[in-house]
């Protein structure tokens, strides 16, 4: 009798720990959302730029951030030829955060002038530190990338991700970013 009862302490020892690890699990998924619309596979040996993303946060150069990253992480993938958008003359003296589109728009034109295959662009929706006691870093973006010959959207995503208190923004940014970005076909040829 004692041997059963040992072993249902056992077992219910067991199950509780298991319980516990899907409950982990459960939060560290519901850390990060993502979806994506899956496109063509797209090449690597073609010519890419990054095009200014529109900054909808309330953190200052949040979009030029993440230009960064993304230009780092295109080029891990394999994407030897990309390069980003470089504020033209006439835009120095304005304030960036009220012209978007308009940077969009004259960024887009120089990636058709310069023979550009793929672009990538999109919007950065939060990318802050959470207030409370944890402050967690918080970051939401969306990412698109077009083909410059037909104009389309080949591929398209939108992510959120937070992290823990003890996190940095860029980090929580660099892994939405490589989850967004690994899930785009790029053929090396």
């Amino acid at each position: 009798m004692l041997i059963t009862r040992e072993k249902n302490l056992r077992f219910a020892h067991i199950k509780l720990k298991l319980f516990f690890v899907i409950i982990l699990f459960e939060l560290l998924a519901a850390c990060s959302v993502i979806d994506v619309q899956k496109g063509a596979s797209l090449s690597s040996s073609e010519r890419w730029m990054i095009l200014p993303f529109q900054n909808y946060s309330q953190t200052p150069r949040a979009d030029e951030q993440v230009e960064e990253l993304l230009a780092t992480l295109f080029r891990i993938r394999g994407v030897a030829d990309i390069e980003m958008y470089e504020q033209q003359d006439e835009e120095k003296g304005e304030l960036l955060e009220f012209h978007d589109r308009k940077r969009q728009e004259k960024a887009l034109a120089l990636a058709i002038k310069r023979n550009v295959s793929y672009v990538v662009t999109g919007s950065v929706d939060e990318w802050q530190y959470k207030l409370g006691v944890g402050g967690e870093p918080a970051v939401g973006l969306t990412m698109r990338v077009i083909e410059i010959p037909s104009g389309k959207v080949v591929w398209s995503a939108s992510g959120a991700r937070t992290g823990w208190s003890t996190g940095s923004l860029s980090g929580t940014a660099q892994k939405l970013l490589k989850d967004l970005v690994s899930k785009i076909e790029i053929a090396r040829l």
